[in-house]
Parts: structure tokens; sequence; C-alpha cells
């Protein structure tokens, strides 16, 4: 059995990082150091045209950590975050493991116990690790991707639709500040990362300017929301609120800081929500709660009932991702049948020939 590696951790079997590159080291007499290359994905290509195939040390683990740095700069940090979090659960159980050990009646299980208590948890974590995988075949360190076939938990869309009452309940005990960025939400459509993100220096001549940030390096584009009077309004109550004189952000802590922070991650807000709900369900008629997300789904709902594009207001892309946004959706209306009353015993007899 081998020494264990002081240096070079995480890496194949025999590979090695010098000088900016790694080598791999065949084995004596020859010890022969063949450049693999300056990245790990060319280190990977290269041991797998050299039919190499990585082993010792490498496991899941490793394996993820690779992945995510090498797909990071095309993500947006939400979904890096994202991530992140699925896979510090998925390598609990396979982090140990070598890619390679890992089968399809793996997943499978792994989908099925982690269903049990999360089925949209366990579809986004094996989500994640089949990119993972699809990554791991490009690289020829796995032959096949195990996720592949593995039939995903049914997930029911969601359908909780905010009526005007509730918001209105809601509204009446929440607070000016969260007041105002609810009526701005309804207003707009946007999403919480980028009503959080918007300074006084959005606000342009033409209307509020918005870049969306999930989307900012795919689809997305920047939009204005031009001036109308129900969104001067608003405005003009959020310039109301008490802030530090230095603080620029729209919504802020009583410090000035913003609820968001450079890297899109979200502080204090999901706390300040939770007990305004509460205390609506508790102070007003308010008998059901809903989330910060649904009032993004009522401002579509309300804008295609409206006649509106909702689409643009939520600056998709195709309709077809608007459409799982929408709740509350019309119900087809049929006549019943009704017999008709010149209808004769003869003719009813003769109908039924």
């Amino acid at each position: 059995m081998g020494r264990k590696r002081k240096n070079n951790k995480g890496l194949p079997e025999r590979v090695y990082h010098k000088h900016g590159s790694f080598f791999y080291v065949t084995p004596a007499p020859e010890n022969k150091w063949i450049n693999l290359g300056k990245t790990k994905a060319e280190m990977y290509r290269a041991l797998a045209e050299l039919e190499i195939q990585p082993n010792g040390s490498y496991n899941m683990e490793s394996l993820w950590n690779d992945f995510l740095q090498d797909r990071a700069q095309g993500l947006s940090p939400a979904t890096v975050r994202g991530y992140e979090k699925s896979a510090k659960v998925f390598l609990k159980t396979f982090g140990h493991m070598h890619p390679e050990e890992v089968v399809t009646k793996d997943i499978a299980r792994y989908l099925l116990i982690r269903g049990r208590k999360a089925k949209t948890s366990a579809n986004r974590e094996v989500a994640v690790m089949s990119s993972m995988f699809t990554y791991a075949v490009e690289l020829a360190i796995v032959e096949r991707n195990p996720c592949l076939r593995v039939s995903r938990h049914k997930i029911g869309a969601r359908e909780r639709y905010v009526e005007d009452w509730e918001l209105d309940a809601f509204s009446s005990v929440c607070g000016e500040l969260l007041s105002c960025y609810v009526d701005l939400k309804y207003l707009t459509g946007l999403r919480e990362t980028d009503l959080l993100q918007l300074t006084f220096a959005n606000e342009k001549d033409e209307g509020l300017y918005v870049r969306p940030s999930k989307t900012k390096n795919s689809t997305g584009e920047p939009r204005i929301y031009v001036w109308v009077p129900e969104l001067r309004a608003v405005i003009a109550r959020i310039h109301a609120l008490p802030r530090p004189k230095f603080a620029t952000h729209y919504f802020c802590k009583s410090d000035g800081t913003p609820f968001i922070t450079a890297a899109l991650e979200v502080s204090a807000f999901g706390n300040i929500w939770r007990k305004a709900m509460n205390k609506a369900l508790k102070e007003t008629n308010l008998t059901e709660r809903f989330q910060e997300k649904d009032l993004r789904a009522k401002a579509a709902t309300d804008a295609d009932e409206d006649g509106k594009d909702a689409t643009e207001l939520l600056g998709h892309g195709d309709r077809r991702t608007t459409k799982i946004y929408l709740r509350g959706k019309k119900i087809k209306k049929v006549s019943p049948y009704v017999p008709s009353k010149n209808k004769t015993p003869d003719s009813a007899d003769s109908e039924s020939t």
C-alpha cells in the first residue's frame, strides 16, 4: 500500500501539479513525466487519451469541486448557491465514492429515500448530480451518466393565488417598508433579488431601470418600467422611508446596510417577512400564509387576466415559462345541455333507433 500523499491531494494517482501544469508520472523504472495541460479539464482529457482512469483518492467530492470550479463562472450567484446547497446534501451519501462506482440504482435509491421527506429537493439534487456527471463524461472520468434514466418525482404546480383582500390584510400590519416592497413588486413583478438590489440610481428620466440578475448572462435584457402615477407614488413612499443619509438602497436595514450582498445573498429579509406574515395571520382575517414569490405570480396572473402581456412584465423569453407563474387560471365555461322543448315522443323514439 502506497504512502498517503502530503501534497497534490485530490488528484488521481501518479498525477502531480508543478510549475502551473499537471503531469502524469509513468510507473518505474521509466518514471517519465507527461504534461497533461494547465487546467483540470485538459488533464482529464489527456488522461482519457492515454487510457488512464483516474483512481485512488479521487472521489465524488473531488469531482464536485472540479465541476464547480470549471462551470461556476457561467452561472449566476443564485444558481451557484443552489448547486452548493444541493451538493452539501448528496455528498453526505456519495462523497467518498469514486464517480465510476455510482450507478443508476444508487441514484434511484437516493431519490426514493430522500423523496420521502422532500420530493422537490430530491429532484433538484439529482438534477445537479446529472449536470456534474455530464461534465465527468465529457472529461472521460466516467463512461455514462447514471442519472439519465432515473424517473424524478412528479411535483404538482404551485397554485397559491393571493387574493386582493389577502394582500390588503397583510399590508395593513406589515409596516411601511414591507408595504412599499409589496406594492412595488406587484407593479413590476420583479424577483426578490432584483427588488432588493434597487437603489436611487435606478431612477431614470424614462422610468425605473432594472437589469434582471438571474438572467443577465443568458436571455435577460435591461428593462425600464416607464413612469406611471402608481409607480411614482410607490417610489415617493420609498424615498420617505427612514434611513441613514449614506444609504442608497430602496430597502435596507436600520443601520443602512442593504438586505442583499454583492454576491446576491439575501440577509434578514426573510425573517422580517415571516414575522409580518405571522402577525397578519394573528391580527387580521388572513387564514392562509403566502410566500414572497407568490406576489410575482399574482402580478403575472392579474396582468394576464387584464389582457396585458404577462410574459413581457416578468421578462421571460418564452410564454411557456410565464404559464408556470399563472395562478387562478380561468375555467372554461360550458353551457349545460337542455333538451329542446319542441321535441316530440315520436322524434325521440326515431333518434334512439
